[in-house]
């Protein structure tokens, strides 16, 4: 019997013994795979969005995803459905650098292609259209002291005002994008170099491109004219 219990014994803790080493083996294999797993989910810093190049069409910048009005002003749809609006290159570029830019107040209902945006060009003044209906939210506050981003960076810094649209869908519909944008832009240069070329050839560099600052070369009835022509006001 002595021999008996102590064979069950020396069973009994061989048992116990296996046990222990298996669960060893599992408690670290738990501790290998949990480092391994934790390593795998550990987010990886996000890169910058890549820097798309500038989209040019008839030696105009036209960047993607954005909706332009005949009259040359875009519109982009941005987070909470407010639409940011501003000025293409091409009208930057016919207009000028400005001294002044007066904006509509917030608060004010703007109809699709009404004129309520004044660019005060030396002593000249000229408005653009708004390329959708709706309320005004904001204003650029950068405007006021550098009037020139509207031309110099008119799809960045220099956008003008930010709406709560009415109808939206109805105001898109009416705007130009992809292909169709850019036909409509080849047309806009096309009548602009015939319209500079009834005038004076200083506006007009070698191999009929229009000169940086032709307006300034121009009369002001000949820059009206223009104006009121290719920005539909």
């Amino acid at each position: 019997m002595p021999m008996g219990r102590t064979a069950g014994r020396r069973l009994t803790m061989t048992v116990l013994l296996v046990i222990a080493t298996f669960a060893g083996f599992m408690l670290v294999d738990f501790f290998i795979h949990r480092h391994a797993h934790a390593a795998v989910e550990v987010p990886l810093p996000v890169a910058e969005p890549p820097v798309r190049e500038p989209v040019w069409v008839a030696g105009y910048e036209m960047p993607d995803g954005l909706h332009f009005h005949p009259g040359h002003t875009w519109a982009r749809v941005v987070e909470g459905g407010h639409v940011v609006v501003g000025i293409d290159d091409f009208a930057g570029r016919l207009l000028g650098a400005a001294r002044k830019v007066a904006l509509p107040a917030p608060g004010t209902w703007l109809r699709q292609g009404e004129a309520k945006v004044s660019f005060a060009v030396d002593d000249r003044t000229a408005q653009v259209v708004s390329p959708v209906e709706g309320e005004v939210v904001a204003v650029n506050p950068q405007l006021e002291a550098h009037p020139e981003l509207a031309k110099d960076d008119p799809y960045g810094r220099g956008w003008l005002f930010k709406l709560a649209p009415g109808d939206l869908k109805t105001s898109l519909r009416n705007l130009l994008g992809g292909r169709l944008a850019h036909r409509w832009m080849e047309d806009s240069r096309e009548r602009l170099d015939l319209g500079l070329m009834a005038l004076s050839q200083s506006v007009l560099q070698d191999g009929g491109e229009p000169a940086h600052d032709f307006a300034r070369h121009i009369s002001d009835e000949e820059w009206r004219r223009l104006v009121h022509d290719l920005l539909l006001t």
